[in-house]
């Protein structure tokens, strides 16, 4: 398929880089869509130099028409980094730590003394990566207040401290709850990993969680489990309930605060300052107060908070009267409710299954979406969504995302408009 870049198209480096670099930006983001097939995967993890580009061009993982591009010009390949680079996505292993590899290059690039030009430094970094996705997370299994946790990583917290420090001025984040404590501890972290510089403030606005996890880490009191047996019958297996008299649906003064934490050295309402839309993109097997989230992000004005139809009664009424609850802080501007299966049947199922009575269990016959659709309709702000599990890495996938200036979009318009 022809390309705008293609030699036939032009003789000469300079004619071209007469053109302005928004229009510029916006052809070279149409040579990575047209160039990316679906067996190739775009490595964001390149070389900081012109030799990078080429090594990459051998491996196979950069196409032929953008590796072109960069061999024109510097000028052109300045730019063609800015289009890579402005939307990180890292789902997977070998992403993580390519990536943390090419933050230590450029951490190097950016010593004093250093000679010659390099195409990424820490300073290109922290002003181009616009969006940082970390769709890679160690094996959980989380079981009640226990979480068990599965080797199956070599990255660590410090490597996904130093990822995000390097990429401090991106405004849109979306991290597995795994390592949510490494994002809310990332300047203790990055103080105490060798040759780290603190970032400060993180500059990020919106923030996705892949699930519901503590954040600020104050509450000794366990959280209750999600799963308890209900009338008529318990569709799957229940895990033991703890009485709803030991959770508080509001902070209470009254309850123990935890000063060992890491919270003690660094507060999250500074880390989380200039937060304002949060999304928790799928339930825990536990049950956290989602107005509790209000403490932590006190610039919150957009939400979007999961739940499991069908599961814990009790909690239901507890999670209805925190939205409420939300709903009646003045700066919230929108909630989003994500109504998800009880039990998965197929990644992308929307109904549950009864196993004592061998039919359906349907989400929209469920306690938590009637109590939530009645409240719907009081509240303009608020929306009820079908949620599907992994819909967020999937939103996260292709080539369009990292050659579009927005990334995957914005979801709030995207429930607002359906």
């Amino acid at each position: 398929m022809p390309t705008p870049f293609d030699n036939t198209k032009f003789s000469s480096a300079p004619a071209l880089e007469t053109l302005p670099s928004e229009l510029l930006l916006q052809i070279i983001s149409e040579v990575v869509l047209s160039s990316t097939w679906p067996d190739h995967k775009l490595e964001q993890a390149a070389g900081t130099t012109k030799t990078g580009w080429k090594e990459l061009k051998r491996a196979g993982e950069i196409p032929n028409d953008i590796h072109a591009v960069t061999l024109t010009s510097r000028h052109l390949h300045d730019l063609v980094n800015i289009v890579l680079y402005r939307t990180v996505v890292l789902d997977g292993e070998k992403d993580v730590l390519l990536f943390r590899r090419t933050v230590n290059d450029a951490r190097k690039a950016s010593r004093p003394g250093r000679t010659g030009k390099v195409a990424i430094t820490l300073a290109f970094l922290r002003n181009v990566v616009k969006r940082l996705a970390i769709i890679h997370a160690p094996m959980y299994t989380d079981i009640a207040a226990f979480t068990l946790r599965k080797l199956a990583t070599k990255v660590s917290n410090s490597d996904i401290a130093a990822i995000i420090t390097a990429c401090s001025r991106a405004h849109m984040i979306t991290i597995p709850s795994q390592w949510a404590h490494v994002l809310r501890d990332i300047g203790k972290t990055a103080e105490d990993s060798e040759g780290e510089e603190a970032p400060g403030n993180l500059n990020v606005t919106e923030l996705l969680l892949g699930s519901y996890v503590d954040l600020a880490k104050r509450c000794t009191i366990p959280p209750i489990a999600q799963w308890r047996p209900s009338a008529p019958s318990t569709p799957i297996h229940s895990l033991p309930a703890t009485p709803s008299t030991t959770r508080p649906s509001t902070p209470n003064p009254a309850v123990q605060y935890d000063s060992t934490g890491a919270l003690g050295d660094l507060s999250p309402a500074t880390i989380f300052h200039h937060v304002t839309h949060l999304c928790i993109a799928e339930p825990a097997h536990a049950w956290y107060s989602p107005l509790a989230l209000l403490e932590v992000f006190p610039s919150l004005t957009h939400i979007a908070l999961p739940r499991r139809a069908h599961a814990n009664a009790e909690n239901d009424e507890l999670f209805i009267g925190d939205v409420k609850a939300i709903l009646q802080q003045p700066r919230i501007r929108m909630v989003i409710i994500s109504i998800f299966p009880q039990t998965m049947v197929g990644a992308d199922q929307d109904q549950a299954v009864n196993r004592d009575a061998g039919g359906p269990l349907g989400i929209k016959d469920s306690a938590i979406w009637l109590a939530a659709e009645a409240l719907r309709k009081g509240d303009g702000r608020l929306f009820v969504v079908n949620g599907h599990s992994d819909s967020w890495r999937k939103d996260w996938q292709g080539p369009a995302v990292v050659a579009s200036p927005r990334g995957p979009g914005n979801r709030w318009r995207k429930v607002m408009s359906t």
